[in-house]
């Protein structure tokens, strides 16, 4: 699957997942185990007592990621 943005930008598709488990995770379901270990490796998410949140790097990404997807979070979260 491409998704093409603009003409000089691209989202990949790892990008596309990422983006994809961290929507999923403020919208307050838990992602795909693959990814969410990946978000937890990539310390987008940690977990502490068995609870996850999003750190700082993470909300950062996810900003990121749905700008340059062309979306806001508006769109769907009330975060």
């Amino acid at each position: 699957m491409r998704t093409k943005i603009t003409e000089a930008g691209k989202l990949t598709q790892q990008q596309i997942t990422r983006l994809g488990g961290l929507i999923a995770f403020v919208c307050g379901r838990n992602p795909y185990p693959k990814i969410l270990n990946d978000l937890i490796s990539n310390g987008f998410v940690f977990v502490f007592e068995g609870e996850y949140d999003l750190t700082t790097e993470g909300q950062e990404e996810l900003e990121k990621l749905t700008a340059m997807a062309g979306l806001r979070l508006h769109h769907y979260t009330d975060k």
